[in-house]
């Protein structure tokens, strides 16, 4: 099960991470840029099989990083179809993320 809810995680990250990017790319929106290019290191270094980094602090960090995302899209953001999909993923990553601590 624990399994299952990390790669669940890992995969809504690479979504929200590749949306950010597909936003940015015809606008040359850096913002965008700079949210996708942090929502791939983050996958990288959760993804980590060899424990190079603390799982709680890379935990932490994807956990600030997401909230923050989506406060900045509430006071900035566009109300696209394609932000309210984005934001459903970055809901689901704090939500598998709860569920992954307590089956820790």
């Amino acid at each position: 099960m624990l399994r299952a809810v990390r790669l669940s995680i890992f995969i809504l990250i690479v979504i929200t991470a590749t949306i950010h990017l597909f936003l940015a790319f015809p606008a040359g929106l850096l913002g965008f840029y700079l949210i996708a290019t942090g929502f791939y290191l983050i996958a990288i270094a959760y993804a980590n099989p060899r424990n190079y980094f603390n799982r709680e602090r890379v935990v932490l960090v994807l956990r600030l990083w997401t909230i923050a995302t989506l406060v900045l899209w509430l006071i900035l953001g566009d109300r696209a179809l394609i932000a309210f999909l984005d934001k459903v993923a970055e809901l689901l990553i704090i939500g598998l993320l709860w569920v992954e601590q307590r089956l820790t």
